[in-house]
């Protein structure tokens, strides 16, 4: 009998819960799948029975049967009720993980674009900040192009620190994380299955997307919407690390941000001397 109850729980199949409000999640599914499975069995109970009650018998006579308003007040009633409990209890936790105003304070924030078929990151550089772009500016959606995806107007200085990663992103540990989502071109769905995390990402808009992780180690990230003929190839890998080890990867970062930045100015006798032949 244990092994037929292991078996019919769901929940034994989902990839493991990391997530802080996880926990919460997987107990409304856990009582909309029991409240379903009971559901089944007793519809199909009855349905089984009046088959074999009422199989077919050449001495009964049919008789014609009009209703039963109790019946059908009751069958009526019984489900708003439970689908009405349903919708209050799982109130708060659909507040919580979806609700713009129920977004925490972020201890780390980054912006994510789905495309097809892949993902692009933006993380704020050294500065903490981002500069302008697609995201804080509206209007910078109009460089938003194939090299320069998420619109990042390189004429900001507080811009010039901002990097990139593509299919790849970490994030620390027992951290508040807001990525605000969108996508280049379709729809696109960013789904965290051990986050307990599923967002769409709609070409032209921001979706906030919030967690946190109470565990270390490295996790898959999936498009669960359907978005063209590659899109089981649409996966990329996360990695929750310590704190320590992602203020060493952002320091990491920040220095290649910096060492490609400085390599694209010319050292200043250099410049001198080509504005000096200019004269």
């Amino acid at each position: 009998m244990s092994e037929v109850l292991r078996v019919l729980d769901m929940l034994a199949w989902f990839p493991e819960n990391i997530s802080t409000f996880g926990g919460e999640l997987d107990a409304l599914f856990n009582i909309i799948y029991y409240i379903s499975v009971a559901i089944f069995f007793l519809t199909f109970g009855i349905l089984i029975y009046f088959l074999i009650k009422y199989r077919f018998n050449p001495n009964r006579k049919g008789y014609n049967y009009h209703g039963n308003n109790i019946v059908e007040i009751t069958w009526t009633i019984l489900p708003t009720i439970l689908f009405a409990a349903i919708g209050v209890y799982s109130d708060d936790i659909w507040e919580e993980t979806k609700y713009s105003s129920r977004v925490p304070k972020p201890d780390v924030e980054i912006l994510v674009l789905g495309k097809t078929y892949g993902w692009y990151f933006l993380y704020p550089g050294a500065d903490g900040k981002f500069g302008r772009n697609a995201f804080t500016d509206r209007s910078a959606r109009a460089l938003m192009s194939a090299t320069n995806p998420f619109g990042i107007d390189s004429s900001d200085a507080a811009s010039a620190d901002d990097f990139t990663t593509e299919n790849q992103f970490r994030v620390p540990v027992n951290a508040n994380i807001v990525m605000r989502g969108s996508s280049i071109d379709v729809l696109h769905s960013f789904f965290l299955p051990n986050m307990r995390v599923k967002q769409d990402v709609v070409p032209g808009t921001w979706m906030n997307i919030w967690y946190n992780a109470f565990k270390t180690g490295k996790f898959e990230l999936a498009c669960a919407e359907l978005c063209g003929g590659g899109h089981y190839a649409m996966r990329a890998e996360y990695q929750v690390v310590s704190a320590s080890d992602y203020d060493a990867w952002l320091d990491q970062k920040n220095g290649e941000v910096k060492a490609a930045r400085e390599a694209s100015v010319p050292p200043a006798d250099t410049a001198a001397a080509a504005v000096a032949s200019l004269r």
